[in-house]
């Protein structure tokens, strides 16, 4: 038997993950004398994303999040952009932020912030 998926149906698959692993109230909001333009997102004591306020970037973390929806739905830097901005909207109500990676120079000033 073959499935076919469609790329709205991903989206919507890729939406619910979204939802049931990083919904708010599993997420802890952290600031930071040190980076006072952003805002920092924990989940089990450990940055997985940003919200920098200045560039309207908001930042997620390669491992926990971004590579996911890569390897499991074979999605493009593009797709996982447009579910992520999706995401930001309906879920954390920020518009006009740009999903982008969070590369490893982030990532280690993140681990600062992690417990």
């Amino acid at each position: 038997m073959k499935f076919i998926i469609t790329e709205n149906k991903i989206q919507k698959v890729a939406f619910k993950f979204m939802n049931s692993e990083f919904s708010p109230d599993q997420l802890e909001i952290v600031t930071s004398e040190k980076y006072p333009n952003s805002i920092f997102f924990r989940k089990n004591g450990k940055v997985v994303m940003e919200q920098d306020k200045i560039s309207k970037n908001f930042y997620f973390d390669y491992y926990e999040i971004w590579s996911f929806f890569g390897l499991l739905f074979g999605m493009e830097y593009r797709q996982i952009q447009d579910v992520m901005r999706y995401w930001l909207e309906e879920t954390l109500k920020l518009e006009g932020y740009t999903p982008e990676i969070a590369v490893t120079t982030l990532q280690l000033g993140w681990r600062r912030l992690s417990n």
